[in-house]
């Protein structure tokens, strides 16, 4: 358990790292997780950060509230491609989640599993500093796999 949170930190560190290189967003996130024993909503805070031209490496860090007695909380460290116009941009995203389960009342982390997302999202820029993002999100996790959708909004730094 201590090497997997060890590696989310090293993983988050590490995408900020190159906070000089380009334009940086933070922001908020609510999302629903969808299972096929057990759905719940959950909200996250999430950075992105502009690589280079289009590329970018972003972290969302996610709690998903109790419901039929299970809850989660999630680190995820995703690479995106956006392309389309100014107005509204597009892009797949791939990489990699640290999960933890908890199946108690106290919400403690009974479990932490490593798995992989694949998804694809939309942002539409109100202004230079603010733009409403949409993600959906297959978390690929042994005996946790779902499908997230998320809708949130980003500020510039």
């Amino acid at each position: 358990m201590k090497k997997l949170m060890m590696m989310a930190c090293m993983m988050l560190f590490s995408t900020a790292m190159f906070a000089e290189q380009g334009d940086t967003f933070v922001g908020a996130g609510l999302s629903y997780g969808i299972h096929s024993d057990y759905k719940n909503f959950g909200i996250g805070v999430k950075g992105q950060y502009e690589i280079f031209d289009n590329f970018r490496a972003d972290a969302m860090v996610d709690h998903f509230f109790m419901h039929d007695g299970v809850s989660l909380s999630d680190v995820n460290v995703n690479l995106q491609y956006a392309f389309g116009e100014d107005n509204l941009r597009y892009y797949p995203l791939v990489g990699v989640a640290l999960v933890g389960h908890s199946y108690n009342s106290f919400g403690f982390l009974s479990e932490a599993k490593v798995g992989f997302n694949i998804g694809a999202g939309a942002e539409l820029p109100v202004n230079d500093n603010w733009k409403i993002f949409f993600e959906a999100k297959y978390q690929a996790v042994e005996d946790w796999g779902r499908f997230i959708p998320t809708l949130g909004v980003l500020i510039a730094l």
